[in-house]
């Protein structure tokens, strides 16, 4: 809609305390008040000389308080339009308005910003009790206070100004209590959280940042950008982002700037954001801070030997890693974005076979408390989250790739020697010109209700293997011929950690590097000592190697299948329960997890119950895999006749958030995709 008459713009508005009613002060020198439920104006306070920049009510909602550029601040009263009062502020400088106005939580005090001072005044005499900041300067220039606020209880003003800084002020003595730094410019607008205990602030650096009240120190920055990204990061560098939000952020040592999505592996932590914005205390947690991480640099990398165009079915690729002072640790190489060889491995988690852990006991209070033990038993260790023999300077080393008719592509990368930091990844390609064959489609589909503890007993998971591996060999001959579609199902006894291993090292044998892989597995999974673990048939009661697959084994098993399209389903349980820290965590280990291989992971936790519960005779995420598995145009986003594997991905994912918010719980699956997209089936 477009105003057609001529209108003033609104520089101010405020709720009422009561929700039902509005300010908003304008470029006609008026502060208007509105009623909500009617859309109506209901008076306007006349009596400015200049346009009125900040508007406030009172606690109680009486009264209504408007600052302006003609250097004032006036009390209206808001039942009869009249004012009652006129603050003349005329400290700051010259042709600068009022910027801001605030009522203490008592109503007794009122707070005005202008140029470089703040202002307390008593609300029943008018007259002005203290000023703070008064002639201070920044860069030769006096500071600018943009915005302030007061505490809840009443006791401390927070301002934020062009000098960068947030300050934290006593209103008893006028003093400056503490001084939080860290923006990276101007700050435009402060605010208290409600208990007090932190502060916030935003400015024009378009980041907004929590602060802890009581230590000064920044507890995390959130930062959102134009595209739709996000990202989340806590002060020691820990971080939760969107996709490719962590792109758009940068650290810088020795003015080189190395951007956090290459510090993924390690501090890619959404469990970690979560405690410390919940308050708890993570120092337990930190195995290292970001700053001390980039000290020591990744290496550079660079291909030594790439084919030309070829018609030979391998061809060999050669690479080296030089060390730029911080070591080299793991290296990766990648074929088509798909993992095919690195030497890097996860530390097994210290499990004993002799004691009996119940998983119901693994709540995230449990899962915290073994992480930070390991973190005691490890001091000194290796910080990152592989473990690599040492390479010295220079690392050189080739492999022989089996080539795609058409475009291969090869990518290269490494690590510091601590594992903390990623290099740029290197990228080449070539053409093979070699006869094109037929995909083929291959399924393995693991359900597990059935342990050897019989306390943790499933009751969906089969049916969900069953049915999944059904409906994508449904979907699947819209793209592939019959007799080109392979189905492997191990359930219950027959899928122990043998029998997944041996089926995934027989199936190695026969996939080659254009055919697809689907991966599904129901049962439980758990998390210990900052791992992802998936429980085969054989668990009775103790954990131990031979009844859990690590995350490291299942690396292991998508380098061994050769296929360079591969996606990995965990509808798993979580028996200890699933709050914010086992999701985030969960979240952590299978996102490391998909980036690492070059691969699709779709993941979804749930608690005990509510995978008891099921939904219409499947888990809940299944239920939603299901359907947008059939022939669902619903899942088809860009309406171009197929769901591929990002589309089906969303689609369920945003079917499972639905579905569990209508029965009365939270589900949000985790959909990660480091793979290149490609069709699962045809619309019909």
């Amino acid at each position: 809609m477009e105003l057609k008459r001529q209108a003033y713009i609104v520089t101010s508005i405020a709720f009422s305390p009561d929700g039902k009613y509005v300010l908003s002060g304008s470029w006609d020198n008026t502060v208007k008040l509105w009623d909500i439920s009617q859309g109506k104006q209901i008076r306007a306070f006349k009596g400015h000389t200049g346009y009125v920049s900040s508007a406030a009510f009172s606690p109680d909602g009486r009264y209504a308080l408007s600052g302006s550029n003609d250097q004032t601040l006036k009390l209206w009263d808001i039942s009869t339009g009249n004012e009652i009062r006129t603050f003349i502020h005329t400290e700051g400088g010259a042709l600068l308005p009022v910027k801001s106005v605030a009522f203490s939580p008592s109503g007794r005090y009122v707070l005005s910003v202008r140029g470089d001072n703040l202002k307390l005044w008593d609300v029943s005499t008018g007259k002005g009790i203290k000023t703070f900041m008064q002639g201070e300067r920044f860069l030769g220039i006096p500071n600018v206070i943009l915005s302030a606020a007061f505490s809840p209880d009443g006791r401390y003003v927070l301002s934020g100004g062009s000098d960068y800084n947030v300050r934290l002020w006593e209103v008893s003595t006028g003093k400056e209590v503490r001084t939080f730094t860290g923006n990276t410019w101007a700050v435009s607008t402060v605010a208290f959280s409600r208990d007090g205990k932190y502060a916030l602030s935003g400015g024009f650096d378009a980041s907004i940042r929590i602060w802890d009240i009581s230590t000064g120190e920044e507890v995390a920055m959130m930062a959102g950008f134009d595209d739709g990204e996000w990202i989340a990061i806590t002060s020691e560098g820990y971080y939760n982002a969107s996709e490719n939000g962590a792109k758009d952020l940068s650290v810088k040592v020795d003015n080189i700037h190395y951007s956090v999505d290459r510090f993924y592996d390690v501090f890619y932590r959404p469990d970690i954001v979560s405690a410390k914005l919940h308050g708890e205390d993570i120092s337990g947690l930190v195995t290292i801070t970001m700053k001390d991480a980039v000290k020591s640099p990744p290496p550079s990398v660079e291909f030594t030997a790439i084919p030309s165009d070829t018609d030979k079915s391998r061809a060999k690729v050669c690479y080296r890693a030089k060390s730029t002072g911080g070591g080299i640790g793991e290296v990766r190489l990648f074929h088509n974005g798909k993992l095919i060889k690195s030497d890097g491995y996860y530390r097994e988690a210290a499990k004993t076979g002799a004691e009996k852990i119940s998983l119901a006991a693994l709540s995230s209070k449990v899962i915290y408390e073994d992480m930070r033990g390991v973190k005691v038993k490890e001091k000194g260790r290796e910080t990152g989250a592989a473990v690599t023999k040492s390479k010295g300077d220079v690392f050189n080393d080739c492999e022989e790739i089996e080539t795609i008719s058409g475009e291969n592509e090869v990518s290269v990368t490494a690590f510091n020697r601590d594992n903390t930091v990623q290099s740029y990844m290197k990228t080449a390609g070539f053409n093979a010109k070699i006869q094109s064959e037929e995909p083929h489609l291959y399924i393995l589909s693991v359900g597990i209700d059935r342990y050897k503890d019989s306390s943790v007993n499933l009751k969906y998971a089969v049916k969900d293997a069953k049915d999944i591996q059904e409906r994508f060999m449904l979907e699947g001959a819209t793209l592939y011929k019959p007799e080109n579609i392979h189905h492997e199902m191990l359930t219950d006894r027959d899928a122990t950690k043998t029998d997944i291993l041996n089926k995934v090292s027989k199936l190695s044998k026969r996939i080659k590097p254009n055919d697809n892989f689907i991966f599904f597995a129901a049962g439980h999974g758990v998390l210990l000592q900052n791992q992802y673990f998936m429980l085969t048939h054989d668990y009775d009661g103790a954990l131990s190697d031979n009844i859990l697959i690590s995350a490291n084994e299942i690396v292991e098993m998508s380098k061994e299948i050769k296929s360079l399209s591969q996606l990995f389903i965990f509808d798993t349980c979580h028996a200890g329960g699933v709050d914010y820290i086992v999701s985030g965590l969960y979240d952590a280990r299978m996102s490391v997890l998909a980036k690492k291989m070059g691969l699709h992971i779709y993941a979804s936790a749930s608690s005990l119950q509510e995978a008891m519960d099921g939904y219409k005779g499947n888990g809940l995420f299944s239920h939603s895999l299901l359907d947008g598995l059939n022939n669902n145009s619903g899942a088809d986003k860009n309406s171009d006749g197929k769901v591929s594997l990002v589309e089906l991905g969303e689609y369920s994912k945003m079917t499972t958030v639905e579905i569990s918010k209508k029965i009365g719980y939270t589900q949000i699956p985790l959909i990660i995709n480091f793979g290149k997209d490609n069709a699962v089936y045809n619309l019909r």
